[in-house]
C-alpha cells in the first residue's frame, strides 16, 4: 500500500504542475483589440483615366497646297473666324480666272446660238410661204424646219453650258476661300502639326493642321470602369481623383456620362465613363493620367468594425481547445455572412455577423449580436517569457 502511495504522489504532483503550466501558457496570451463604433463609411469604385478638354476641334485643310503663312502657334488663344494659317492662293486665283473665262465663253456661245436660232426661224417661216405657193419642194421645207429646231437645241445647250461654267467658277472661288484657314471656335491651340513650306494633301482625307481646345477651365476625365463595377456607377455621382504632378491635391468632379460601347482589351471589358472637372486653377493639362475614385455608396451612421478584425483567425493553440469547437459550431447558414471575434470577460468569443459596404479601414455590420463599444480582437500578443518557456531545451543542459 505504501508502495502505491509513494508512486502515486509524484504522478499527482506532475499532473498538477502540467495543468498549471498549461493554464499559464493560455493566460500568457494577450489580445490586441479595436473598438466597434459608429461612423461614416464610403464605398468607392477606382479606375484610371485621362484628362481631356470637354471639346476639341481638329482644324484641317479642304484643299491641297503649300502652307505659306502660320499666324498661331502652341498655346495661342484664338477667336471664332480668326485666321490661323494661309495656303498659297496663287494657283487657286488662276483657277478662278480660268473659270471666269470659261463662263464668258459660254455666255458668248449663247448669244451666237440665239442669233442663229432667230435667223433659222425666219428662213423656216419664209420656206412655209414658198411651199404654200408651190415654189419649193417638201424636202426644202423639211430641211428649213430641221435647221430651225437644231438652232433652238443649240440655244438650250449654250444655256446649260453657262450654268456649268458658273458652277465651276463657284467651285474655284470656294477653293480660293479655303486657302484661308480660320478658327471655328474660341479656344486655345494645344497642337500644331504643320510648318511653313509644308505641302498638305487632301486627296482622301482632310489633313490635320491644328488641335484647338474650346476651354481648359472645364475639363473631363475619360475613365475605363471595369465591367464588375460599372453596375454601381450612376450619372450624377461624386468623384475625386489625383494626378502625379500634384500628388497632394485632390480634385473633385461628377459623373456626367456612361457610354454603352464596351472597350475590350486583352479580354478585359471596360466602359468609358466621363467625369466633368472644374479646372479654374489651370493645374490640369490635357493628357494627364488621373487616378479616380467614384463614390457609389455612403452610410453616415453605420455600426462598423475595423477590417483587421475580419482578417483575425485564432492561433492553433486556441483552436485545439474549447475555442476550436466554438469556431466549428458558430457559423451562419448564409454564404453572405461572416464572423468576428470579440473579448468576452477577457476571453475571445466568436460572433456571426452580416456585413454591408466597406472602405479601406472599416466594414459595416448589418446584422449580428454586436453593440457599439465592444472590443473586437484583431491580433494575439504572446509575452517573451511565454515564448521562451515553450522553447525546447537540449537533454542534459540547463536553460539557466
Amino acid at each position: 500500500m505504501k508502495k502505491y502511495i509513494i508512486i502515486g504522489i509524484p504522478c499527482l504532483i506532475a499532473i498538477i504542475i502540467a495543468s498549471f503550466y498549461s493554464l499559464g501558457n493560455k493566460s500568457a496570451i494577450q489580445y490586441k483589440t479595436a473598438k466597434i463604433d459608429t461612423g461614416a463609411i464610403s464605398k468607392y469604385v477606382t479606375a484610371t483615366g485621362t484628362i481631356n478638354p470637354v471639346r476639341t476641334v481638329l482644324i484641317g485643310s479642304q484643299v491641297t497646297g503649300l502652307i505659306s503663312q502660320l499666324y498661331v502657334d502652341f498655346n495661342s488663344v484664338v477667336k471664332v473666324g480668326q485666321i490661323v494659317a494661309q495656303i498659297d492662293p496663287v494657283p487657286f486665283e488662276h483657277q478662278v480666272k480660268k473659270a471666269e473665262a470659261a463662263l464668258a465663253t459660254a455666255i458668248a456661245s449663247l448669244e451666237k446660238a440665239k442669233v442663229n436660232s432667230k435667223n433659222n426661224r425666219k428662213n423656216y417661216l419664209r420656206s412655209k410661204k414658198l411651199f404654200a405657193k408651190k415654189v419649193i419642194s417638201i424636202n426644202d421645207l423639211d430641211a428649213a424646219r430641221t435647221t430651225y429646231e437644231a438652232g433652238i437645241a443649240d440655244e438650250k445647250l449654250a444655256e446649260s453650258q453657262i450654268l456649268q461654267a458658273k458652277a465651276a467658277l463657284e467651285i474655284a472661288k470656294t477653293d480660293l476661300k479655303h486657302t484661308v484657314i480660320v478658327s471655328p471656335l474660341d479656344g486655345i491651340v494645344i497642337s500644331r502639326d504643320v510648318d511653313v513650306g509644308q505641302t498638305v494633301v487632301s486627296s482622301f482625307q482632310t489633313p490635320t493642321l491644328f488641335h484647338i481646345a474650346e476651354d481648359l477651365v472645364h475639363m473631363q476625365v475619360n475613365t475605363n470602369v471595369d465591367e464588375a463595377d460599372i453596375g454601381m456607377v450612376k450619372v450624377g455621382q461624386d468623384a475625386k481623383f489625383t494626378v502625379d504632378s500634384f500628388p497632394d491635391d485632390v480634385f473633385e468632379g461628377k459623373v456626367v456620362e456612361i457610354r454603352m460601347s464596351p472597350v475590350i482589351f486583352q479580354n478585359v471589358v471596360t466602359y468609358n465613363t466621363l467625369i466633368n472637372v472644374d479646372n479654374t486653377s489651370l493645374k490640369l493639362k490635357p493628357g494627364m493620367t488621373a487616378n479616380t475614385s467614384i463614390l457609389v455608396a455612403r452610410v453616415e451612421h453605420a455600426l462598423r468594425v475595423p477590417n483587421s478584425a475580419l482578417r483575425y483567425t485564432p492561433s492553433e493553440m486556441l483552436q485545439s481547445e474549447a475555442d476550436k469547437k466554438a469556431l466549428t459550431e458558430r457559423k451562419f447558414a448564409k454564404k453572405s455572412s461572416s464572423h468576428i471575434w470579440i473579448l468576452d470577460r477577457g476571453q475571445p468569443k466568436q460572433v456571426a455577423v452580416k456585413l454591408g459596404i466597406g472602405d479601406d479601414n472599416f466594414t459595416e455590420i448589418l446584422e449580428g449580436d454586436i453593440k457599439e463599444g465592444q472590443e473586437s480582437v484583431i491580433a494575439e500578443i504572446a509575452p517573451k517569457s511565454a515564448t521562451k518557456a515553450t522553447q525546447k531545451v537540449p537533454w542534459g543542459r540547463s536553460r539557466y
